[in-house]
């Protein structure tokens, strides 16, 4: 949905056209990553995907191989925090839906690697996220989580929003260039198995599909649909 949304990215970044490296952190099987790559990022030369699950990258693997087989690409099994970057600094690197893994104590020194090690002179920082306060106004989707009993899903312990983002990310010396926030509405009547099971994912295991679909039809079994948000953002580093 977002990569579909942000269809006057190539007109606000021009320069996505040059970049030939890029880093993936925290990039699970690639799906919305790869995608963007196909569509934006037409001249990629070499990728480097960051993800510590096992299982999670071996899809990265194979989705990589299937969409982009000419692309150079290396492989990292850890997290972001833990990865200390490459010989070469990357013309663009992407968090998607991966900062909800990074405490927020840790965000800073985070956004600060990517400055100084990661990306280079000229290059962009893509950031997706769904926002969230579990407080005050909370989304369909984090009150499904909160109900799931997933402790481990810091987006759940740590209110997190593009306004956050931003100001972190433009105090290490990023600079904004384009962002974008986008309601949508997910089909309550047709939450189909791949949706289920990216919450079986973020449970570790510790939830199975049925029990994910059952509290589903508990929370939304009247609704005809699921609201939530998204946010785009990327930044530059001059």
């Amino acid at each position: 949905m977002i990569v579909q949304s942000v269809a006057g990215i190539n007109n606000a970044l021009p320069q996505l056209s040059g970049v030939k490296t890029c880093a993936m952190l925290g990039c699970g099987g690639g799906q919305v990553e790869l995608e963007f790559v196909c569509k934006y990022l037409p001249n990629v030369k070499k990728l480097t995907a960051v993800e510590p699950d096992a299982d999670q990258m071996a899809a990265f693997k194979t989705r990589v191989a299937q969409l982009l087989p000419d692309v150079n690409t290396a492989f990292c099994q850890e997290t972001a925090q833990s990865w200390k970057g490459s010989d070469q600094p990357f013309d663009a690197v992407m968090l998607f839906h991966c900062l909800y893994y990074v405490p927020l104590s840790e965000r800073p020194a985070l956004f600060k690697k990517l400055f100084d090690n990661v990306v280079a002179n000229g290059g962009l920082v893509f950031i997706i996220i769904n926002p969230c306060n579990i407080l005050e106004n909370p989304t369909d989707i984090c009150r499904f989580i909160d109900l799931l009993g997933i402790p481990s899903y810091n987006f759940m312990t740590q209110d997190i929003d593009g306004v956050q983002i931003r100001d972190m990310m433009t105090k290490t010396g990023f600079r904004k260039c384009y962002q974008l926030s986008k309601e949508y509405q997910i089909d309550a009547k047709e939450l189909n198995d791949d949706m289920m099971s990216v919450f079986v994912f973020l449970s570790r295991g510790n939830l199975t599909l049925e029990k994910v679909r059952q509290t589903a039809e508990e929370l939304f079994g009247s609704e005809k649909y699921i609201q939530d948000d998204v946010w785009f953002g990327v930044f530059e580093k001059p």
